[in-house]
């Protein structure tokens, strides 16, 4: 019998423990809170614009979201608060931990994360790419061979240059680093040969700069395959339909092409086939 109360206290606890943190949507309508987590130094999906305040790509996919849930939960206001995120490790722990609700920056699905956290429907499409400066390009995979580069810690990029160092027996110096700053910081400063990144990380990264186009040079193809979403905690399947329906009511209509010219468009990069069919197969019907 004691065995049994044990039990049964076990289970009710861990239920109780699993509600807290998994009802999402109940803890909005009842704080009148939204919070997001995002990624300071990503343009342009998420970062800090001049005045301080997030914006990106990402950034207004959120407050979209944020938009459709006060709507659903009949709120008279929503108070959307935003909670500075950088490494990835910081990233998925504030998911998982309920810290935010919602992670929006530039976060590539895996199934590595997915065991951690969930995932909303695909929000945006790149791959892995080498930055360097045009007085010593790296144009290609081959031109990699012998050289330093800058990677984020614990991304899937630190992982793509360890498979293309292993594949191609290349010998790469991989310079570990903590956000984007730091690489540019290392690249300008001749302190690495390269900096890898997602290739819309590195186009926000560079287009910061108005003299870009003269001092910097891209790999001319993709190393990898990065779909991107946003991160939510697991198991949440009410509030991840919630996104997911914001999200597809959006690329129903032509304000997501809109988006995609105000954050990639003006820097250059052309809504490609790939990004628009995302787009096309996840316009779910209600």
């Amino acid at each position: 019998m004691r065995v049994l109360i044990v039990l049964l206290f076990a289970v009710t606890a861990a239920t109780a423990h699993a509600d807290q943190h998994s009802n999402t949507l109940a803890r909005i309508k009842e704080t009148g809170e939204f919070r997001i987590g995002y990624v300071p130094s990503a343009p342009p999906l998420s970062f800090d614009d001049r005045s301080g305040n997030p914006a990106g790509y990402s950034i207004d996919l959120c407050r979209h979201i944020a938009a459709t849930i006060k709507d659903v939960l009949e709120l008279e206001s929503l108070d959307v608060t935003y909670t500075p995120l950088t490494t990835i490790e910081e990233r998925l722990s504030a998911v998982e931990q309920g810290q935010v609700d919602i992670e929006c920056g530039a976060t590539t699905v895996t199934l590595t994360r997915r065991q951690r956290v969930d995932f909303t429907l695909m929000t945006f499409i790149t791959g892995s790419a080498v930055l360097s400066r045009k007085a010593n390009p790296i144009n290609t995979v081959d031109d990699i061979d012998g050289a330093s580069v800058a990677v984020l810690e614990g991304t899937t990029t630190e992982a793509v240059m360890r498979r293309v160092i292993e594949v191609n027996s290349f010998d790469i110096e991989l310079k570990l680093i903590n956000n984007h700053n730091e690489g540019m910081r290392l690249l300008n400063d001749r302190e690495v040969i390269g900096y890898a990144s997602d290739r819309a990380m590195l186009i926000g990264q560079v287009f910061r700069d108005e003299n870009a186009a003269n001092q910097y040079s891209l790999t001319r193809t993709a190393l990898s395959f990065e779909p991107y979403a946003l991160m939510i905690r697991r198991g949440d399947t009410d509030f991840r339909l919630a996104a997911d329906r914001a999200l597809a009511s959006l690329y129903r209509t032509a304000r997501i092409r809109r988006l995609y010219q105000t954050w990639f468009g003006r820097y250059g990069e052309p809504l490609s086939p790939v990004v628009e069919a995302m787009y096309q197969f996840q316009a779910v019907a209600e």
